[in-house]
């Protein structure tokens, strides 16, 4: 299963069966991603021990360091141990639940918590604890209450010891999911999860997958290899098109109790089609109006497509993978893109009018030119028939540009 996961994202301490101890893990994932601002949901990753080579498979929403920026809603500030401002979740040990600060006080010597209790506000005055460093300056999960929303690299406290700690990692012990917490002073110690946050049996989850493959298409569960192991999924087989194995995921993703997938289908590759035909037609799709994507370039190796694009922010083209995806003859796409500023995007209106002159000319009938102003240039590409075309559509964008430069990334069609 290694050989899938190439990309290294991250390395972090987690529970080696093996081993059975807290050691360094590689986390891998089957394409490459940026861990900056937090990974999407369902992403499988491959845990690998780097001291016995033990490997496990886990999904990004179940790692600490994956999550996006969030209101940290669902962890708590202990007392004593945290910077506290109003709006915080504080916890005082031996409380029965953490509370709400209102408003927080500090004197030369003493402090003064105002925080909800219930319909009616409570206060809590103590001496002054100054704190010059907080371990987890965001909150901890509160064990064990929180036993099952803890994700992999949570800082802990467990109410009961009261200790910190660390999730390291989850383990099926016997019958029983158990979470795995690496406490300050060293002791492992594993909690059971609730019977209703148990996995499903292996078994149970295989005849739902296969039901839910028929349903994509008659026989197709007989040609898909389905196991199942602590509600992840296992895929393996060969389909025609790229498109068709996202569809067999997607489908897959939507079953209700499932970890997550993992899809290691791959796509037959078609001896019929040469990578010049497979680029020509990912050309065709990125020469697309819909698309506002520009400085885009393709390239395809033995069927292994990569494209890469830049893109004005938070206009992200959703909908251009899926297009690829569907070429036949692709076994494999890396696609990126890069976002651009809108403030580094000007001239805007000029450029859709340079555009809608080409498409008045007849003798553009079959070309495609895109005008992007980036750069304090005007940037063309797109295609056109032979070199008179391309000149003229740089004489043409010269023309509205005046003073500013051009620059050209017009392709001559092969015929």
């Amino acid at each position: 299963m290694r050989q899938y996961f190439r990309y290294k994202l991250y390395s972090q301490q987690l529970y080696c069966r093996q081993c059975q101890q807290a050691v360094r893990h590689d986390v891998c994932a089957m394409e490459e991603y940026s861990t900056y601002g937090g990974i999407e949901h369902g992403i499988p990753l491959l845990c690998v021990c780097t001291h016995c080579g033990t490997f496990h498979v886990a999904f990004s929403q179940e790692f600490a360091f994956c999550h996006k920026e969030n209101g940290n809603s669902e962890y708590a500030k202990v007392y004593g141990h945290n910077r506290i401002f109003p709006g915080d979740w504080l916890y005082f040990d031996g409380a029965t639940r953490p509370c709400v600060v209102k408003s927080f006080f500090q004197s030369r010597d003493k402090e003064v918590v105002v925080y909800k209790n219930g319909p009616a506000d409570a206060k809590f005055e103590g001496p002054k604890i100054p704190i010059d460093h907080e371990v987890s300056p965001e909150g901890y999960r509160l064990l064990p209450a929180q036993c099952v929303n803890t994700l992999l690299g949570d800082h802990v406290y467990h109410v009961i010891r009261k200790q910190f700690g660390i999730a390291i990692g989850v383990v099926k012990d016997e019958t029983k999911d158990k979470l795995v917490v690496k406490m300050d002073d060293g002791l492992i110690v594993f909690m059971s999860y609730p019977r209703y946050a148990e996995n499903p049996p292996n078994s149970e989850v295989v005849s739902v997958v296969r039901k839910h493959l028929d349903m994509l298409s008659d026989g197709l569960s007989e040609e898909i290899s389905v196991e199942a192991g602590q509600g992840i999924v296992y895929l393996r087989g060969f389909v025609n098109s790229l498109a068709t194995r996202r569809t067999i995921q997607t489908k897959v993703c939507e079953i209700a109790g499932l970890r997550g997938c993992v899809n290691m289908i791959r796509v037959r590759k078609n001896s019929k089609i040469s990578d010049g035909d497979l680029e020509r037609q990912i050309w065709d799709v990125l020469d697309d109006v819909a698309h506002p994507i520009f400085k885009y370039n393709v390239k395809v190796k033995s069927g292994t497509a990569k494209v890469t694009f830049y893109y004005e922010d938070e206009v992200y083209p959703d909908e251009l993978k899926s297009r690829i995806e569907s070429i036949p003859g692709i076994i494999a796409l890396n696609m990126h893109g890069t976002a651009i500023l809108k403030k580094n995007l000007g001239k805007q209106d000029l450029c859709r009018k340079i555009m809608d002159k080409f498409a008045s000319y007849r003798f553009f009938k079959n070309a495609f030119v895109h005008v992007t102003y980036v750069g304090k240039r005007f940037l063309v590409e797109g295609r056109v028939a032979n070199i008179i075309q391309r000149e003229f559509a740089l004489l043409v964008v010269a023309g509205f540009a005046r003073s500013v430069a051009v620059g050209n990334r017009l392709r001559i069609l092969k015929t």
